[in-house]
C-alpha cells in the first residue's frame, strides 16, 4: 500500500482538524525536535533523529499525581486523572519507537503474571491513545549505532504503522500491530493499493570490536564492580545527566510534594542515576559516592539488568547520549572496552 504525499497532508490536517494531537519532528530554535504540530507544513523532513525523544509525551518530565488542600480539621486529597487526547507520532525513527517496549517493560513489571503487581497506570492510558507512525530511516550519522544493538533502521518492533519512503517521495504503508490495522482500515480512503520502489536504505555498519554478547557475559560477573575500567573510562563524567534526559529508555522518576501554604501537589519528576542525591540516603550515606560508579550503573542497567529483567532492550543505538555528551563520554568506546 502507498499513501501519497499529498494525500497523508490531507490526512494529518484532517487529524488535527478532529482536535487530536500529532507529533512530529520540527524545527525549534535551528534543532529538530518532536513536538506537537498546527498543521502539516510545520513538520520537518530533512533529519537524522530528533534532539529528544517522543517518551516526553507518554512519561511527561513532570506531572501531578495528586492534590490536597490542608483545613483547620483535617486535609482534603484528590487523584488526579491525566487529560488524555488522541495521539499520532509521526515520524519517529525505529529507535524511537523500539523504547517504548523498554519503558511499558518497567512500568508494567511482572503486572501481566500477577494482576496485584503495581502497574503505571499514567504511562498506560497515554500509550494506549497514541498510534506511532515510525518513518524508517534512509541513513544515519557518525553517532548512530543501532544495528550494533540488534535493530535496524526498518526496525519494525514499537512501531504500529511502518512507513519507508518511495523514489517518488511517497511512502508504502505496512500495518504492524492491530492498532495500526485498525488506524489504516479507518484512514483507508487516503492509501492506495500501489507498489512503488522504495529508496534504498543505508544501514550503519555493524561496529567492530563489540559483542554485546560478551558484554552481558562480563556484567554477569559480581567482580566487574570493582574492575578499574570503571574509572579509567567514566573519569571525565561531570554527572549532567544529558545522557539520561535525552535518553529513550531512560525512566527513573521521583516523587516530590510541591506546598504553597496550605494547599500542594505531589509530582512525579524525571530523575537520573547520574546526579548526586539520586541514591543519598537519609543517614547521609550514599553507595555511589563518586562519579565513575554513578556511570558504572547506567552501564549495568542498559547492558545487564535490562536484558536480565526483561525482554526489551535498554539501549537502542540513538546515538543521542552520545551527542549531548558536553565532555565527549562515548558508551560506544565503554562497549568495546568490556567486549575485550
Amino acid at each position: 500500500m502507498i499513501i501519497k504525499r499529498n494525500d497523508l497532508k490531507r490526512l494529518v490536517e484532517d487529524l488535527i482538524g478532529q482536535g487530536k494531537r500529532v507529533i512530529a519532528p520540527i524545527m525549534r530554535m535551528g534543532l529538530v525536535e518532536y513536538g506537537e504540530i498546527g498543521s502539516f507544513d510545520d513538520i520537518t523532513w530533512d533529519y537524522i533523529n530528533p534532539r529528544n525523544s517522543f517518551k516526553e509525551f507518554l512519561f511527561p518530565q513532570t506531572e501531578a499525581i495528586a492534590r490536597y488542600r490542608i483545613g483547620k480539621k483535617d486535609v482534603e486529597l484528590e487523584g488526579v486523572i491525566p487529560e488524555l487526547r488522541e495521539t499520532i507520532v509521526l515520524g519517529s525513527r525505529p529507535c524511537d519507537a523500539a523504547s517504548t517496549a523498554s519503558l511499558r517493560s518497567v512500568f508494567t513489571w511482572g503486572a501481566e503474571e500477577d494482576p496485584s503487581r503495581f502497574r503505571d497506570d499514567f504511562y498506560l492510558m497515554r500509550e494506549g491513545v497514541t498510534t506511532v507512525m515510525t518513518i524508517a530511516c534512509l541513513k544515519g550519522d557518525e553517532d548512530c549505532f543501532c544495528t550494533t544493538v540488534g535493530l535496524t533502521p526498518e526496525s519494525p518492533e514499537g512501531s504500529d504503522i511502518l512507513l519507508k519512503e518511495t523514489v517518488r517521495g511517497n511512502f508504502a504503508v505496512t500495518p504492524v500491530t492491530e492498532r495500526g490495522k485498525a488506524f489504516v482500515e479507518e484512514w483507508r480512503d487516503y492509501i492506495t493499493d500501489e507498489r512503488e520502489d522504495l529508496k534504498e536504505i543505508e544501514y550503519p555498519e555493524v561496529l567492530e570490536g563489540i559483542d554485546t554478547g560478551k558484554i552481558g557475559a562480563r556484567l554477569s560477573d559480581v567482580d566487574v564492580f570493582d574492575d578499574p575500567v570503571w574509572q579509567e573510562v567514566a573519569r571525565k563524567c561531570i554527572g549532567c545527566g544529558a545522557c539520561t534526559f535525552s535518553c529513550p529508555t531512560c525512566h527513573c522518576f521521583d516523587i516530590v510534594d510541591e506546598a504553597t501554604g496550605y494547599e500542594g501537589e505531589r509530582r512525579k519528576n524525571w530523575d537520573a542515576c547520574q546526579f548526586e542525591y539520586f541514591t543519598l540516603h537519609a543517614s547521609g550515606h550514599n553507595p555511589r559516592d563518586t562519579q565513575f560508579k554513578r556511570w558504572r550503573n547506567r552501564f549495568l542497567c542498559k547492558f545487564h539488568i535490562y536484558p536480565t529483567k526483561f525482554t526489551s532492550t535498554g539501549c537502542v543505538g540513538c546515538g543521542r547520549c552520545i551527542r549531548v555528551c558536553p565532555v565527549a563520554l562515548d558508551i560506544r568506546e565503554v562497549m568495546e572496552w568490556l567486549s575485550r
